[in-house]
């Protein structure tokens, strides 16, 4: 059987990019290897309605809560600060099983056929092989996820070094709405996320997210760092979660899950080839300052959708913004990352030096001038 288009996994980008053909008439089939869509994903999440909108209608999202406060925290061994954003855009958190069957759905109502439970072994040409058999398309969209068998197979993208992955580690807490807002001093349907910067037992990053009956907690470091520290997942995500113990107190573990998130991919990753596109993560599109891969993801799909070739595809991928600003903070991250440890120290002494009225201690940060100017030119080729 031959199809207009063969997209590979049903996740954000792929159903962006299924919704988009299968919306301009093409005749389309969307191919995940879970049980359903969403099956196989781990992430946290928070969404912006902002990236979202640009591909679906979202009046009808089925968001977990509306984000109403995100807590910045910078953490060191001895100390902590605290900065709380009210976000003027809208922020949701989301359900990934939820969500990403949101998004497949649209694709069906678009008219694309979606088939779960089948394995992509392979593509050679316009065949996509599965272990059910093959089948043809004009149009091959690889939206496999970080873990991109396929794309390297077919020499689109090499594999990722040690140091450009994070090895991401989530837990998810579940109790009852009442004791979420409770302890979030939270009303209806009002959300809070936590950004977390620390630099014990090593540099990393976390995030607390509240869902409408449970709690999300993750944290990821870089797997260089977690490989030379003799460091185990779960004991990097035990010690991240320890001074957060009481906010899951006689709440239950519903799950544990791990994933690696690419630090690196487009441009030097090729995007496609001939008419084999590869979109979201399995090209390396997650924002490492913002920690955010669904929005980028979602657009790269639309625009594989949209594309007329490869050239097009590459084109657009550029003028992007969203998929821009993943190419711009990548020079930053790959700096600040060695250096969580500094900014921990730094912001939380400038702060408390700032409460006490005595900034004599920050003399001690002279030393680093140097490397702060590199860091804070680096970050203003990140604004647009």
């Amino acid at each position: 059987m031959k199809y207009d288009a063969i997209v590979i996994g049903a996740g954000p980008s792929g159903s962006a990019s299924a919704y988009t053909l299968a919306k301009n008439g093409y005749r389309v089939l969307l191919i995940e290897r879970g049980s359903e869509p969403g099956a196989k994903n781990v992430s946290g999440a928070m969404i912006r309605e902002s990236e979202i909108s640009k591909v679906f209608e979202t009046k009808d999202i089925p968001f977990e809560r509306i984000v109403k406060r995100v807590r910045l925290i910078f953490r060191s061994k001895d100390d902590e600060s605290e900065i709380v954003v009210k976000p003027k855009s809208k922020l949701y958190t989301v359900s990934r099983l939820k969500f990403d069957k949101w998004l497949a759905q649209r694709a069906e109502s678009a008219g694309a056929l979606l088939i779960t439970k089948t394995t992509v072994t392979g593509v050679e040409g316009n065949k996509v092989i599965t272990e059910r058999g093959s089948v043809e398309g004009d149009k091959i969209v690889i939206a496999e996820g970080a873990n991109a068998l396929l794309s390297m197979s077919l020499g689109l993208r090499r594999e990722l070094k040690n140091e450009e992955t994070v090895l991401g580690v989530k837990e998810v807490y579940a109790s009852t709405r009442n004791e979420v807002e409770k302890r979030f001093n939270l009303q209806g349907d009002e959300g809070e996320s936590w950004r977390i910067i620390s630099d014990y037992p090593l540099p990393s990053a976390g995030f607390i997210y509240t869902y409408k009956d449970s709690i999300a907690i993750g944290v990821g470091a870089r797997v260089d760092e977690i490989i030379t520290r003799g460091i185990r997942p779960f004991e990097l995500l035990d010690s991240f979660k320890m001074p957060y113990a009481e906010l899951v107190k006689g709440f239950s573990l519903r799950e544990y899950s791990a994933k690696i998130i690419p630090e690196n991919g487009f441009p030097s990753f090729k995007p496609c080839e001939g008419a084999i596109y590869v979109v979201g993560d399995a090209l390396g599109l997650v924002d490492p300052l913002t920690f955010d891969g669904i929005g980028p993801a979602i657009i790269s799909g639309y625009l594989a959708g949209k594309a007329e070739n490869c050239y097009s595809y590459s084109k657009m991928l550029f003028d992007a913004r969203e998929i821009s600003k993943v190419i711009k903070s990548r020079p930053l991250v790959k700096e600040l990352l060695p250096n969580i440890g500094l900014y921990s120290h730094l912001i939380n002494d400038f702060l408390t030096s700032w409460v006490e009225g005595d900034f004599s201690k920050l003399k001690y940060y002279k030393s680093s001038l140097g490397k702060l100017m590199k860091h804070l030119i680096l970050g203003l080729g990140v604004v647009e």
